[in-house]
């Protein structure tokens, strides 16, 4: 069970980097809060982000099992699109949490542990 514990705090904040730098990518023409304004997120935002978090997840490991399948760099590129195009849908399907909301947390969590720890605990609680 600890070995999950911790496989899980991984893998999550392996994602939260890999979320931020596509939906950077994605994002790059939105305008993006300042990231003062960023640490201060309510449970039921967490809780939202929580969710979006791991329907992100799901489509990255989807999309890395198939671009690790693919060898031409063209072919790579528009599959990083289409993963791209579907973690944005993903978190604009979650209730409660917009894609810019999305960034601010995950810029956030990036830097600050306890916000980190809050997703954390968040994931971990039964839907």
């Amino acid at each position: 069970m600890k070995i999950r514990t911790s496989l899980k705090i991984l893998l999550t904040a392996a994602c939260l980097s890999m979320s931020a730098g596509l939906a950077t990518q994605a994002m790059a023409q939105e305008t993006q809060a300042p990231a003062a304004q960023s640490a201060e997120f309510g449970d039921e935002k967490l809780q939202s982000f929580a969710v979006a978090l791991v329907k992100v997840q799901s489509v990255q490991q989807e999309y890395a099992q198939k671009l690790q399948a693919t060898g031409s760099e063209e072919e790579q590129a528009t599959l990083q699109q289409e993963a791209t195009g579907k973690m944005m849908e993903a978190v604009e399907t979650t209730d409660g949490i917009s894609v810019d909301e999305y960034n601010q947390v995950i810029t956030a969590a990036q830097t600050d542990p306890e916000l980190a720890q809050r997703i954390t605990d968040f994931m971990k609680q039964p839907e």
